[in-house]
């Protein structure tokens, strides 16, 4: 996907949409599920790369974690930062590409959440992961949550699979398909929001868990798993795949960055 591209699918309306369909006790229970499998305590400092509008981040925050958030649209960013000013919570945000990522050893742990990785070319996702894993503490553990590769095949063979979010009259509608060739999903977005209708497309690669497994090794990361979306081992059945792994090293606790 071009950067032009991405900058209409990632932007106001898709806060719009997906904000209002994503309740306080479903952010939560997310909150919870990457709080478990990245081992995160208050006072550590993780890094939202992805970040959109702070959905997860701040979910964080609210538990103590000192989170900085990165997106490459301003508009949204400027959104997670009022969001957390509301709350005075432990969050900061800023507008970056991870492409262009240049924190060395700077976060505990990062997450790149809720389908926010693939939408690039192979070489691209290949140096954001490099750069995430050159981000993180010796020891510190990358969260990356996409959806399950095999699932997405199966559902988007033959006619589109269609996704919908309503508010009120105003509607996005992502109908999608599965290029087997490319091993991406295709999807073409309507928007109609206060009666007034544009189009965009998103590109996202599919990884198998074998394939994802090489090039975090190849970025740098070890103790590679996989879990699905309830937290346990990950099965074909699950409808999202979270990889997590670490950087070389024993971790350093929060306490002992201190002293």
């Amino acid at each position: 996907m071009r950067e032009t591209e991405l900058d209409e699918v990632f932007d106001t309306d898709y806060e719009y949409f997906m904000s209002s369909g994503h309740d306080p006790q479903f952010n939560g229970k997310e909150a919870d599920l990457a709080i478990r499998a990245g081992r995160l305590e208050p006072g550590m400092r993780v890094l939202d790369a992805a970040c959109g509008y702070g959905r997860i981040g701040l979910e964080l925050a609210r538990r103590g974690i000192d989170v900085h958030g990165v997106d490459r649209n301003p508009a949204l960013v400027a959104s997670a930062r009022t969001r957390a000013g509301r709350e005075s919570l432990p969050a900061d945000f800023d507008t970056a590409d991870l492409r262009e990522l240049t924190a060395a050893g700077a976060y505990d742990a990062a997450l790149v959440w809720f389908t926010s990785f693939g939408y690039g070319s192979d070489a691209d996702s290949r140096v954001i992961l490099a750069n995430l894993c050159t981000a993180l503490r010796p020891g510190g553990r990358l969260l990356l949550d996409i959806l399950n590769p095999a699932q997405q095949r199966a559902l988007s063979a033959g006619r589109p699979q269609l996704g919908l979010q309503r508010v009120g009259s105003d509607f996005m509608l992502d109908e999608v398909t599965y290029d087997v060739t490319r091993s991406r999903l295709e999807s073409r977005r309507t928007v109609v929001r206060d009666h007034a209708l544009r189009e965009c497309r998103w590109s996202l690669r599919m990884l198998e868990p074998s394939e994802l497994e090489q090039w975090l090794g190849e970025a740098g990361f070890v103790d590679v798993q996989f879990l699905g979306d309830d937290g346990h081992p990950f099965a074909p059945t699950h409808r999202r795949l979270l990889a997590v792994a670490r950087t070389p090293g024993p971790r350093t606790a929060p306490d002992d960055r201190r002293r």
